[in-house]
């Protein structure tokens, strides 16, 4: 019962959820500077095309949904 309490309390915590998403960030960005693309670039891109990535990620959901339901759909008919 202690330890799911410290989880809910950490969890909860505003510090800890900004220290996870920074940690995330960091590495996320230097992946991104390995493979060869700018942080600073990334983060522009992400903060002036904002919907850019909303409608790219509703396109990744769509195509994702629709290959799920099709290879649900080929069991079912082969």
């Amino acid at each position: 019962m202690k330890a799911k309490e410290k989880i809910r309390k950490i969890a909860g915590n505003r510090w800890a959820r900004t220290a996870a998403l920074a940690l995330t960030a960091a590495i996320a960005f230097s992946w991104l500077y390995s493979h060869g693309i700018s942080p600073v670039w990334t983060a522009v891109a992400i903060v002036c095309f904002r919907g850019l990535f909303r409608f790219l990620y509703r396109i990744a959901c769509i195509l994702v949904a629709l290959a799920i339901i099709l290879c649900i759909l080929s069991f079912l008919v082969f």
